[in-house]
């Protein structure tokens, strides 16, 4: 249990069992030590060498015979927090390497009602405007008393919303309600998807509001979300 637990605080197989060996015998030729661990004399001398480097062994020369003896076992505290402040030492230069390159974009999908609902909270969470591209209009008949809870927080924390909904009936009944909203804009387009695009802060996500299907993806990438809000704005000036 010893040797496997010295083994773990970075000692080799053959570090933890002569070192073992020492404790036992307090002090111990080279040949004793050989004996004890059945380690070769070559290979012991080369072991002990490193005990003594890493401050885990010593030697007294008496009767021109080297007796080795081991360090008290509270020194392999001071053996960690020396390698604990080396890591410590090198740690910034380790971060700067971790660091990717290029920062890549998160894609999350949420599924369901419950998932929904966790974009439209980060919605609030993230307490910037709020772009809606394609709205369906669906929404209301889906989630319905959440989407009411959801814009009475988004009004109290004046996250402006500007939509374009689909030019349909569903679409031209769901936004007068909206419009009458504070903070809220309306505009309207041709159909041209069943899905919906929500910008807001660093995060674009598709909504498709299909109640046997109810999916939404986001993607959180700041230079995506700033494509997609010149995109919507290019849209927005150019419609009524």
């Amino acid at each position: 249990m010893e040797k496997e637990n010295l083994i773990r605080i970075g000692l080799t197989n053959r570090e933890a069992e002569a070192y073992l060996a020492l404790l036992q015998s307090q002090e111990a030729l080279a040949s004793e030590i050989s004996e004890k661990t059945r380690e070769s004399r070559s290979h012991i001398y080369d072991t002990l060498k490193s005990l003594i480097e890493k401050g885990l062994a010593s030697y007294v020369i008496k009767n021109n015979k080297k007796y080795f003896r081991p360090a008290p076992p509270e020194k392999l505290i001071s053996y960690l927090k020396e390698k604990e402040n080396l890591i410590q030492k090198i740690l910034p230069n380790l971060q700067e390497l971790y660091k990717p390159k290029i920062k890549k974009p998160i894609v999350e999908v949420f599924d369901g009602k419950e998932g929904i609902k966790t974009v439209l909270n980060d919605i609030l969470k993230v307490n910037k405007e709020w772009l809606c591209l394609g709205s369906t209009g669906k929404s209301k008949e889906i989630i319905p008393y959440f989407l009411e809870h959801l814009h009475k927080q988004r009004i109290k924390q004046k996250i402006s919303l500007r939509a374009i909904y689909n030019d349909d009936k569903l679409g031209r009944l769901r936004s007068k309600e909206v419009s009458k909203m504070p903070y809220s804009k309306v505009k309207f387009m041709k159909k041209l998807s069943p899905s919906t695009t929500y910008i807001y802060g660093d995060r674009v996500v598709i909504i498709l509001w299909e109640k046997e299907k109810l999916l939404a993806i986001m993607i959180k990438d700041e230079s995506i979300a700033k494509s997609y809000k010149e995109f919507f704005e290019v849209i927005w000036k150019n419609i009524n």
